[in-house]
């Protein structure tokens, strides 16, 4: 097995970018859910699994510059006024770009029901200082994606769908990191500790950019054969650096 993509995700819910090499540590990737998008009318920080449109817009770090470039046109830099007021106009309400900090938790919201986003909303805090849902780092595998590909080769099965931060390149057509749970994974230098399964929800089935379509079927499919989860959450217990194309070995 082997790295085959990596991506990090500056800006909740927003498009990220994909990398050459990415540093891991307890925290998770570094510079990923870094920012998150707050309705201070809620008190919440913004998902697509409430807001779609979130998945328009694209973020990235140049340094430790953020970007965000929105789907009028227009691009934004870093935190601020400015960045608060443009998000706003494109969203149609008032919300601030803020920075996950140490000892602050994030509120997120999703849809009960995830055929209905107006269903009641269920609500949840995520892990100290990231904007992350739950365990910091992300992993699927090729061999997964073949594997539901093959169940339901009418759907798209794009990888952007489920925003891994790692993607292995694995033989096979299941989902052999199912058996990783409970188990280490060394990725080149770095060594994660697999919790759980990632469960899914309505984000799988949004509209993207790439012409992704929305699909619900996508989460139908994943609940009624796979428990509703594809690939595995994991937390580092080495940090380093993972490049494309280094191995990856249990």
């Amino acid at each position: 097995m082997k790295v085959a993509g990596l991506w990090r995700y500056p800006v909740k819910s927003m498009q990220g970018e994909a990398r050459d090499s990415i540093r891991v540590d307890e925290r998770g990737v570094e510079g990923d859910r870094r920012f998150g998008v707050l309705d201070p009318g809620s008190g919440t920080i913004l998902s697509a699994k409430k807001e779609g449109r979130l998945l328009e817009a694209r973020a990235m770090l140049v340094g430790v510059e953020l970007t965000v470039r929105l789907p009028t046109g227009e691009t934004a830099l870093g935190t601020g006024p400015a960045v608060d007021a443009a998000l706003s106009a494109w969203l149609g309400r008032t919300v601030h770009l803020v920075e996950a900090r140490p000892g602050g938790r994030g509120t997120f919201e999703r849809p009960a029901d995830f055929e209905d986003d107006e269903s009641e909303p269920v609500r949840w805090q995520g892990p100290d200082g990231t904007f992350v849902d739950s365990s910091p780092v992300h992993l699927l595998t090729t061999a997964s994606l073949r594997a539901v590909g093959a169940e339901r080769p009418d759907l798209r099965w794009d990888v952007a769908r489920f925003r891994p931060n790692v993607l292995v390149e694995a033989d096979g057509s299941g989902c052999v990191e199912d058996a990783w749970v409970g188990r280490r994974v060394a990725l080149g230098q770095v060594e994660l500790d697999v919790r759980r399964p990632c469960e899914r929800c309505v984000m799988t089935t949004r509209s993207q950019p790439g012409g992704i379509p929305r699909e619900l079927d996508i989460l139908r499919h994943l609940s009624a054969a796979h428990s509703a989860s594809l690939g595995v959450l994991a937390r580092a217990t080495r940090g380093g650096r993972v490049e494309v194309g280094q191995p990856v070995a249990l």
